[in-house]
């Protein structure tokens, strides 16, 4: 699970070592390389566990499902500083009322 994107939607497979990772942070963190970069992106759907690629060159709207079962995979990212932030200001507008 990664620590970095809460609400992962799709794994990501390093071409440089072919191993899956939940986010290019958490490839930095356990490999002894850089991620390389490719046009050709690999993502493993997790709500459908199938496997698909995209072609970063030519992504749109559309590219944001899963081809498979229609999961929204490009969605805001949810990490624990931003769940902290979201705590904060909900503390804050507690205080204004």
């Amino acid at each position: 699970m990664c620590k970095h994107i809460l609400n992962a939607q799709v794994a990501i497979r390093a071409q440089c070592c072919k191993k899956w990772f939940d986010c290019a942070d958490c490839h930095q963190e356990l490999e002894d390389h850089p991620l390389l970069k490719n046009i050709e992106m690999v993502f493993a759907c997790k709500k459908c566990k199938k496997v698909f690629r995209k072609d970063i060159t030519d992504y749109d709207e559309s590219d944001e499902y899963c081809p498979h079962c229609d999961n929204h995979y490009v969605i805001k990212a949810v990490t624990q500083e931003s769940k902290e932030i979201q705590k904060f200001e909900n503390l804050v507008k507690e205080v204004k009322q």
